[in-house]
């Protein structure tokens, strides 16, 4: 379904720009006017990324932003701005992206419409955000909370990688091992067992250092082209859309990633929210910025409830996602009216509980990866001495 970005402008007169996923032109239209807005504007998105150039990483998110919001608070121009970050930045890919935005802005087009020119390099969210600050004149302060809430995902995701570090380190030593007893070290003792009646594991081990050592390349090519294709199934969105939804019952891992889901949620919404940006079109972007595709369908089941007058904690109780505490915590900030502070509370408190969640698994995760380590490398082992044993008992 394509993507558009309309200006709108709502029954108080307020004009808002955003971007919406519709059928058609008129889809689009009835959507809005379902909100209350009227369309007078609106373009499609294009998909396809022409500039050569990778999304940026989250860790250089924060910076610029910090580096922006100081030199707009002070009153610095944004040619100046731009030129002064050009000079300052060290990463080529970087320094390309913001010469082109400068270009951009001295053409004509503000700083949204020429970040939303470089196709998919920024986040969907940081130019939505820029684009809110820029109608609202407060671009310094959402600049500046764009900066603390992307460092806090950096921060999160700093702390994922560490925690998968040392179980895929085991696991790939493991698999080296393997390879090695396998091809190099067992077959020194077959000349020495042929004509013994040997085991069946021992059978089986010389069998599978035989087929390593004939046909490895072939496997390895195999497995090379099994991930290739489910990397190139990945895109497609319904296959997308059941590895989102298998993801969240992965035994141990699901939990976990319902955590940081939530966290992720809550802070982009309170980011949001805190913005001026419409509850409705708010709970769209955060179910986008999760990056599932299952979560963020269910999200868009919500925005619908929610269209029919449910409240935010009661739609967003239909999905299968969100702890009950989340949920609680959702309806005492709409009774109170302060949904942006507790959400804020809310995503800082799921990082804590995600880091928790983090050290339980891994906990788990390292001594059951040294008992897989242990088995297969011991397997082999128990491969070769056992037939020695029955050569040394039968000569007793």
């Amino acid at each position: 379904m394509p993507r558009y970005r309309y200006t709108a402008k709502g029954m108080n007169g307020r004009v808002c720009k955003g971007s919406m996923e519709a059928s058609d032109p008129a889809d689009l239209t009835e959507r809005l006017k379902q909100r209350e807005l009227y369309c007078f504007r609106w373009r499609e998105i294009e998909e396809s990324r022409s500039s050569g150039l990778s999304p940026l990483k989250i860790r250089m998110l924060p910076p610029l932003c910090r580096q922006f919001s100081s030199m707009m608070a002070a009153g610095v121009p944004l040619g100046d701005i731009l030129t002064v970050s050009i000079r300052a930045e060290g990463d080529k890919g970087m320094k390309k992206v913001l010469l082109r935005i400068r270009k951009a802005v001295y053409e004509g087009s503000t700083l949204s419409e020429a970040m939303e020119a470089t196709e998919g390099i920024f986040p969907n969210l940081l130019v939505y955000m820029i684009q809110t600050g820029e109608a609202s004149g407060r671009l310094d302060e959402i600049l500046d909370r764009l900066a603390a809430y992307y460092s806090r995902e950096e921060e999160l995701a700093g702390k994922v990688r560490a925690a998968m570090t040392y179980p895929l380190i085991l696991l790939f030593v493991t698999i080296c091992c393997s390879i090695f007893l396998l091809t190099a070290v067992l077959p020194q003792f077959a000349a020495m067992l042929q004509g013994a009646r040997l085991p069946v594991l021992t059978r089986f081990m010389l069998g599978a250092g035989e087929q390593l050592r004939l046909h490895g390349g072939l496997y390895a090519a195999a497995m090379l082209i099994l991930i290739l294709f489910i990397l190139s199934a990945s895109a497609v969105t319904g296959v997308r859309l059941r590895i989102g939804r298998a993801l969240l019952h992965i035994p141990f891992a699901g939990k976990l990633l319902k955590i940081i889901y939530t966290s992720r949620f809550a802070s982009s919404f309170s980011v949001l929210y805190g913005s001026g940006t419409g509850i409705l079109e708010a709970l769209d972007i955060a179910g986008r910025v999760i990056g599932n595709e299952h979560i963020r369908l269910e999200i868009r089941e919500a925005c619908f409830c929610m269209e029919q007058g449910q409240s935010l904690s009661k739609a967003l109780g239909r999905l299968e996602m969100f702890p009950p505490v989340f949920l609680s915590m959702t309806a005492a900030a709409e009774e109170s009216g302060d949904l942006e502070r507790i959400m804020e509370q809310t995503g800082r408190y799921y990082e804590k509980e995600a880091e928790r969640a983090m050290n339980q698994m891994i906990a788990l995760l390292e001594p059951a990866m040294i008992l897989v380590m242990a088995g297969m490398v011991g397997s082999i082992v128990l491969a070769v001495m056992l037939p020695m044993f029955q050569m040394y008992s039968s000569i007793l």
